[in-house]
Parts: C-alpha cells; sequence; structure tokens
C-alpha cells in the first residue's frame, strides 16, 4: 500500500472519528495527511468510498479483539467470573490502544442508514455475537445484572470506552491516580462495579 494510501487512511479514520462523515471534509483530511487532495480520488475515488476503507480498516483492527472475546466465551472450563472480568479487561485494553473505534461506532452507529447499517453489520453485531452467549450465562448465574445480554454489552462498550484524554481529565480530578494507572485502575473499577459474585 503506498504511503500516501496509508497517510490518507489514517489522516480520515480520525476525521471520520471525531467528526462524523458530514463534518469530515476532503481538503481538511489532505491536508493532515501530507498529500494532495486529488490521491483521495485517485486512490479511492470518493468521500463515501474512503469512508468505507476507513471501515475495513477498523474492521481489520476489532478482529483480533473480537477473535479472543469469542475464545474467552467458549473456555466453559474456566470460571465464569474469570472469563468475564478477563473480558472486560479485554476490551479495556483494545480501547486504549484504539479509541478511534468508540469514536467511529459512536458517529456512524445512528448516521446515515447505509453507513449505520455497515457499522452494525461489520462490526458492532461480530463483537456482540462474540461475547452474547457468555454475558447470558453471566446474567443467569447472577453475576451479571441485566435483563438482556445486549444492554450489557452497550453498558460495558460505553464504561471501558473512554476518550484518549481520559487518564489526563482523572489525574485532575484526582491527582493521587497516575496518568499511567489511570486505565488500568478504571478497567478494575468496572469490573468490581459491573460483576457480583455468585452468592
Amino acid at each position: 500500500m503506498p504511503d500516501g494510501r496509508q497517510a490518507l487512511l489514517r489522516a480520515a479514520t480520525l476525521a471520520f472519528s471525531n467528526d462524523g462523515f458530514d463534518g469530515a471534509d476532503i481538503r481538511s483530511i489532505s491536508i493532515a495527511a501530507g498529500v494532495s487532495p486529488n490521491l483521495v480520488r485517485i486512490h479511492f475515488g470518493s468521500k463515501a468510498e474512503l469512508w468505507e476503507a476507513c471501515l475495513d480498516l477498523i474492521v481489520t483492527a476489532t478482529t483480533p479483539v473480537i477473535d479472543e472475546v469469542g475464545k474467552l466465551s467458549r473456555q466453559s472450563d474456566r470460571p465464569l467470573y474469570e472469563r468475564l472480568s478477563n473480558l472486560i479487561t479485554t476490551v479495556a485494553n483494545f480501547y486504549a490502544v484504539h479509541p478511534e473505534v468508540r469514536d467511529f461506532v459512536f458517529h456512524h452507529g445512528s448516521d446515515a442508514p447505509e453507513r449505520a447499517v455497515m457499522v452494525t453489520e461489520r462490526l458492532l453485531r461480530p463483537a456482540y455475537e462474540a461475547c452474547r452467549s457468555l454475558f447470558a450465562a453471566g446474567i443467569e448465574a447472577g453475576i451479571v445484572r441485566s435483563s438482556h445480554p445486549a444492554l450489557f454489552f452497550s453498558l460495558l462498550n460505553g464504561a471501558v470506552g473512554q476518550p484518549p484524554a481520559f487518564p489526563a481529565m482523572l489525574n485532575r480530578l484526582a491527582p493521587d491516580i497516575d496518568v499511567e494507572e489511570a486505565r488500568r485502575r478504571m478497567a478494575k473499577t468496572v469490573v468490581a462495579s459491573l460483576l457480583h459474585r455468585a452468592a
């Protein structure tokens, strides 16, 4: 993949994640990528096709974590609480490295119908299906207090999908929480808050 194409994809993914489809413009994306605007037409054809290429990039980034979550769901020989706890930590670690995924889904999951459907079917549904049975088992065991796995899925992603500025913001509120420790401590807090030991 040529460097100009990669630079455009990186810049466009950030722009679409931060500003949504309508708010992101080709000129600004090109400037951020350090390339000519006509490279969008050469490499992608249109803004919509550039957006789809960004979605492909995000799907590629999420596939390993979705696979890992699926494996946790299927490891029935391990304690349920432990698997749920590991899942939360895994997802929190993923969002710490890929905060653009949260913002991309937020902006486009309820966007124009064609983009919302693509985000749902290519990102949200595979992620949900990977953990649905584990969440359902957690609900049945009383470890997860929710009436439906999809509700817990949404709550969990909202809780651990914190913005990039989260560690610094938390440190300003509580200087005793080191910036480097903020995400790890947040993940532990989410586990302690959302999971309950079975009686």
